[in-house]
């Protein structure tokens, strides 16, 4: 059983309680275009050019069997079809064309997360499967957690939850954590974003909180499409009415840090006019998801609840 990883990310602290391994994994039913991972929407691996890494050495174009490689400073293909069969990587000494992507089996996988036990143990951390979207590949991860928690290692699903609930509630059940984005509130406004609607989304997040798993909403806050007072007012209320025992709502602003894993990929990037929401905007956020009485989670807090500050009083 084997799936494709992108990256594996040690000494992460944003993604979970404690210092974590962070496993990315092929393969996402949404598009979003503010994705940091575009390389994780496509479930197959692909072949990523940086022609600041090129050198101009030529070998590509040498050994390409189809002769439509060219050095990535001149453009990375002629006229042609790449057939993706990797031979201009495997001579590539300046790393100018790379897989995105490996080929691996669970136990292969959990080999290198181990690697880290001792980190995990003296933070209480452990590793988080991410993307992309893990639950593409229920049994893959499934055998993932259960290598990962005879070891000890706290195991955590980051997810957008886009799945069919039949198929992925074994796996699910067997985490430890579970980190659960909400992207909109409204649904043609979901899948003007993303591509998909998310009344699947949304039943799915009431079923994860009906499991004795600690839960954690996620939002990114995407200035002009998803920030409005309306659409976080309106989530907070969801969580509040919907979600009993989810330990609060993360704020993930924007930012532009995968900018050039699309130039890699050759793809448009759509959001080059929006900038991240500054810290007031942030912290107005917040205050409208607490007003609804649901805590705000923080990677600084250590994903606990911090306590929700209590309504003054008008006097006189």
């Amino acid at each position: 059983m084997k799936n494709i990883v992108i990256e594996i990310q040690r000494w992460s602290v944003a993604d979970g309680p404690g210092t974590r391994t962070v496993v990315f994994l092929k393969g996402c039913p949404l598009h979003c275009p503010w994705c940091a991972n575009p390389e994780s929407q496509d479930r197959l691996p692909q072949i990523g050019i940086f022609p600041s890494r090129c050198v101009a050495c030529h070998a590509c174009e040498r050994e390409c069997p189809e002769e439509v490689a060219i050095p990535a400073k001149d453009g990375a293909y002629s006229d042609g079809i790449c057939i993706q069969c990797g031979q201009c990587i495997k001579v590539c000494h300046a790393s100018a064309r790379d897989w995105l992507g490996e080929e691996m089996s669970a136990t292969e996988l959990v080999q290198v997360i181990k690697k880290d036990m001792v980190f995990y143990r003296n933070s209480s951390g452990g590793v988080t499967f991410s993307g992309g979207e893990p639950l593409t590949q229920p049994d893959f991860l499934k055998a993932a957690i259960q290598e990962c928690q005879k070891l000890g290692i706290h195991t955590a699903i980051e997810t957008c939850g886009f799945f069919r609930w039949e198929a992925v509630e074994e796996t699910v059940r067997r985490a430890d954590f579970v980190l659960f984005d909400i992207k909109h509130m409204d649904d043609e406004t979901h899948k003007a974003l993303t591509g998909v609607g998310n009344k699947t989304i949304l039943q799915n997040a009431r079923s994860i909180a009906q499991l004795d798993i600690p839960m954690v909403i996620r939002v990114p806050v995407i200035p002009s499409l998803n920030d409005s007072r309306e659409n976080i007012a309106a989530t907070a209320k969801f969580v509040a009415d919907h979600l009993p025992g989810v330990l609060g709502i993360e704020l993930l602003p924007y930012h532009k840090l995968g900018l050039s894993k699309y130039d890699a990929l050759g793809l448009d990037y759509k959001l080059h006019h929006i900038n991240s929401p500054d810290d007031a905007t942030v912290g107005m956020l917040r205050d409208l998801i607490t007003a609804e009485g649901v805590p705000c989670i923080t990677a600084d807090s250590g994903y606990d609840p911090q306590p929700i500050p209590p309504k003054l009083k008008v006097v006189g």
